[in-house]
């Protein structure tokens, strides 16, 4: 096996992406730069798959080309992360990938964040959980989840789409992610970009950060596109409900008991405030989409609690 061989077993794990990502060497990897055909076909069933799920259009995001070796290499270093060095550099070594309106590279972003998101979803800290294993294997577990987290924070920096999607890392975070917010704002415009964009953004998620990083570009896209602010909420009633309903009251009795509630009860309150601020400032906007209904109670939240989030410049 090497470096080649490796990609292509996260490339086929990732169309389901269930359960840990299989791992392997990364010898040669000089192969992930001009794979062959069988990799090509499985990085392409990837995308196919991935955007059939997710509403990305045929061709994905109306870019026609193929994607580039960023898929490609991002699996390789997510199936050697028990070589962390090696594993990071490989990741590491791809260009930053620039997304524009009309610009090209919308398809081998796809790949990567089809490839980045299972991944993320399977680590413990990248989904709010923590580990509490018990002696030498649990340290062992222990080690290995902080090498997924520094390489969740690599994969994230080199996939501007789960940037969008998920969160930035925690560096261009930390500075105001502008290319996050400007790769949101060029996904708007591309074609099924604006679904992609609201489906990805509307679900509850169990990690403060993720929940946080949504209700802060929501609130910067509202001054220009507060049409799709309000998509992604209807989103949000429409397809996860049920989900926001029990989150919303969780956090209410939270709220009415505890002097100092926790950041997650905070987050899942302040994803509704650009709504809430919204609806201030255009009282008729809401009344656009008939189908928005049900979120009063988390915008009511907003207001008593005064969980409103910052103005952004």
């Amino acid at each position: 096996m090497n470096a080649l061989t490796t990609a292509l077993r996260v490339l086929r794990w990732a169309v389901e992406g269930t359960g840990q990502p299989p791992g392997g060497p990364l010898q040669h990897t000089s192969g992930l730069i001009d794979p062959g055909a069988e990799v090509r076909t499985a990085l392409a069933e990837l995308i196919r798959h991935f955007a059939a799920r997710h509403g990305a259009g045929r061709p994905p995001l109306g870019d026609p080309e193929p994607a580039g070796a960023g898929g490609v290499l991002l699996a390789a270093a997510i199936g050697g992360r028990m070589e962390p060095e090696s594993a990071c550099a490989v990741a590491e070594a791809l260009p930053p990938r620039s997304l524009s309106e009309r610009g090209g590279g919308w398809s081998d972003a796809l790949a990567r964040h089809a490839v980045v998101a299972p991944f993320l979803s399977g680590v413990p800290r990248f989904e709010g959980k923590q580990a509490a294993p018990q002696g030498a294997v649990a340290m062992g577990r222990a080690e290995a989840e902080e090498n997924e987290l520094r390489m969740g924070e690599v994969l994230l920096d080199a996939s501007p789409l789960t940037a969008v999607l998920y969160r930035p890392a925690a560096g261009p975070l930390s500075r105001g992610a502008t290319g996050a917010v400007r790769t949101a704002a060029a996904l708007v415009t591309r074609p099924a970009g604006r679904r992609l964009l609201c489906n990805g953004l509307a679900a509850w998620h169990g990690h403060a950060p993720v929940l946080d990083w949504r209700s802060q570009l929501l609130a910067r896209l509202s001054a220009d596109y507060p049409e799709v602010v309000l998509d992604t909420y209807l989103a949000a009633r429409l397809r996860y409900g049920t989900e926001w309903d029990h989150q919303v009251r969780a956090a209410r009795r939270r709220l009415a008991v505890r002097a100092l509630p926790d950041e997650l009860t905070l987050a899942t309150v302040r994803f509704w405030a650009p709504l809430a601020d919204l609806s201030r400032r255009h009282p008729g906007l809401p009344a656009t989409r008939p189908l928005l209904a049900g979120h009063q109670p988390a915008v009511e939240l907003v207001r008593r609690y005064r969980l409103n989030l910052p103005a952004t410049g």
